[in-house]
């Protein structure tokens, strides 16, 4: 596998796909969606939902690369027991 350059300012960045991830953390509907608990709780998700698109063609671009996809998201129990 090749390294990859990333245009970045003040200098490029090279990267090797077989040593990188792409971290995507709490991209999840119950935050960003119609209905979801932040929606519900009356808090602006229009920020959230901006973010699904360029987040999207990350992803994308990145498995193209060989770049793995991490998720990670918050979990609670059903009766937020665990709630920090």
């Amino acid at each position: 596998m090749h390294n990859h350059q990333i245009k970045a300012v003040p200098e490029p960045v090279e990267i090797d796909p077989s040593r990188t991830a792409l971290i995507v953390i709490d991209m999840q509907n119950a935050f960003g969606s119609k209905g979801g608990m932040f929606d519900k709780a009356g808090i602006d998700i229009t920020g959230i939902q901006e973010a699904v698109p360029p987040t999207a063609a990350a992803i994308e671009v990145a498995r193209r690369a060989g770049i793995k996809v991490v998720w990670i998201k918050m979990g609670f129990q059903p009766d937020l027991s665990d709630l920090g």
